[in-house]
Order: structure tokens, then C-alpha cells, then sequence
């Protein structure tokens, strides 16, 4: 009887002192060039009435409610959401200076506890501003393990909220508007079977929207030279994807009616049940895509 209480207890222990080799504390950075003046920039991030458009953990959920208390953009200002998909948490103005700095202490409670601060820098260059948005703080105890994995996907929210940011404050039609993209989410669907001729790529995520870009250039030579006509739009079936190394292998290809040209591989997709989102714009975008999909 004596073993059967050791053992769940040893493994408790076990896991326990596992996760405690974890501190669990985690920083991330990202900066971005917004082409308009700071001004903009400052008071669009300044007041929490406007993060609804744009805050990437609203994404799937804009009508999540939110509450806003005190100056939304003020000293104090707190803004709070609760959502069915997003989970729940609030952020609060804790230190502005007018067009150059804020800070923030962020409290998330779903879908992951985590507790940090936020400092977000503006500076006037190129024409436009530069905005460099900190996020630093330790998620809790059950996730220590996991810091890294939500290091990753918070450097992806941060991204992409700044990416809504700037599309939603620079001209349509300025320098930066083929930068710009949108996500579509056409839900579950039905995918047809295909066979396609297809190049490989394994390597960093970062690598991965060039070399689409040239894969596909090319298989569409290739496929022209062989007096075949595509059967369909390009696709990429991803194998693995670690999203904390962020790497991945994947199938870039095309659908062909015949049979593949000498020379070209050919692969086949079965027919399944996707998540299907669009992405209208930069193949650049693509990380971003899977990530809200996912």
C-alpha cells in the first residue's frame, strides 16, 4: 500500500522540481516603421478607445466586450476585456509621455495567466515613425516549461497588431501600402483531392515567403515548358512547423491534370476538412496567417 502512495507522490515531486528549473520570465520586442507623423501614431495608441480595431487579442472576437474605466487615455486608464474566444484581462496606463513614451502593467488571465508590463516608444524617422513596443513579465507556473512556445506567439500578436496598426493610419495608396495585408476567415471547408508537382523547403519561417516566391515562379516555368496548364491555385502543405524555433518543412506546388514532367516531383493531397483563412497581400504575411488560423 505504502508504494502505491511513493509512487504518485515521487512523480508530483518529479514534475514539480521539472518545472522549477523554468522562471518562467520572458521579454519581447518588436519595431516597426507607421508612415505618418508621431502625433498620430501616439494618440491612436494613447487612447484605449481605439484598441478595439487593432489589439491582435481581439482578433477573432471584435465585439468581445470591453470595459473602460477612468481616462482611456490618461494616467489610471484602464482598459478591460472579456471575451467567449479570446479570454479575459486588462491593461493599464501607468507612465505617458506626450508623443515619446507609455507604460503599461498587463494582467491576462485567460487564455493563459500572465502578468508583465508594456512600454511603447515613438520616434519621428524616415518621414514617419518609429514605434518599438516592449512586452516583459512571466507567465504562470503550469506554462514555465512552455515560456518559450508563448514567447513566440506573443512576438506574432505583436507583430500583427502593429501591422493593423499601420494599416489602419497610413495612406491606402503610400509607399508602404503594398506592405499592408488582410486575413479572411472563411471557416471550415471541404478540400477537393489534387495532385500537384511540388519543390521542398526546410528552413527558418523567416526564409519561407522568398522562397515560395521563387519556387512557384519557377514550377510555373516548368510546368509551362511541359505544355501543361495549372489545375488549380498554388498551394503549400506544411509538415512540421516549430513555432519555438520557428522553422518548418513544407511542400510548395501546384495542381496539374496529368501526370508530373520529367524531372518534377509529384505529390498527392487528400481530400480533408480545412480551416480555411485568406490572405489578400505579401507573402511576408504568411507566418502571420497560419499563426490566427492556428
Amino acid at each position: 500500500m505504502t508504494i502505491l502512495f511513493l509512487v504518485p507522490a515521487f512523480m508530483i515531486v518529479a514534475v514539480l522540481v521539472y518545472m522549477a528549473r523554468y522562471s518562467g520570465r520572458l521579454r519581447v520586442e518588436e519595431t516597426r516603421l507607421i508612415a505618418v507623423p508621431v502625433d498620430v501614431v501616439y494618440a491612436h495608441v494613447a487612447d484605449f478607445r481605439t484598441w478595439h480595431e487593432w489589439a491582435p487579442w481581439l482578433e477573432h472576437e471584435r465585439d468581445a466586450p470591453i470595459a473602460l474605466r477612468a481616462d482611456p487615455a490618461g494616467v489610471g486608464g484602464i482598459c478591460a476585456w472579456l471575451g467567449a474566444g479570446t479570454g479575459a484581462g486588462e491593461i493599464e496606463h501607468q507612465r505617458l509621455v506626450a508623443l515619446q513614451r507609455i507604460e503599461q502593467r498587463i494582467d491576462a488571465r485567460r487564455p493563459f495567466r500572465f502578468q508583465g508590463r508594456s512600454a511603447w516608444t515613438f520616434a519621428a524617422h524616415c518621414g514617419g515613425t518609429e514605434v518599438n513596443w516592449v512586452l516583459q513579465g512571466r507567465v504562470g507556473f503550469a506554462l514555465r516549461a512552455f515560456a518559450p512556445t508563448v514567447r513566440s506567439a506573443i512576438a506574432l500578436d505583436q507583430r500583427y497588431a502593429l501591422d493593423r496598426l499601420a494599416g489602419l493610419l497610413e495612406p491606402a495608396a503610400g509607399p508602404h501600402a503594398r506592405a499592408h495585408y488582410s486575413l479572411t476567415y472563411l471557416g471550415v471547408r471541404e478540400v477537393l483531392p489534387c495532385y500537384y508537382v511540388c519543390r521542398s523547403y526546410k528552413g527558418p519561417l523567416a526564409g519561407l515567403a522568398p522562397a515560395l516566391r521563387e519556387g512557384f515562379a519557377k514550377l510555373r516555368e516548368e510546368i509551362a515548358a511541359a505544355d501543361l496548364c495549372p489545375a488549380g491555385e498554388p498551394l503549400a502543405v506544411y509538415i512540421k512547423t516549430n513555432v519555438k524555433l520557428r522553422s518548418t518543412v513544407c511542400y510548395m506546388g501546384i495542381p496539374i491534370a496529368g501526370p508530373a514532367p520529367e524531372g518534377l516531383a509529384r505529390r498527392h493531397l487528400p481530400a480533408h476538412r480545412a480551416y480555411v483563412v485568406r490572405l489578400t497581400g505579401s507573402y511576408s504575411a504568411l507566418e502571420i496567417a497560419w499563426y490566427q488560423a492556428m
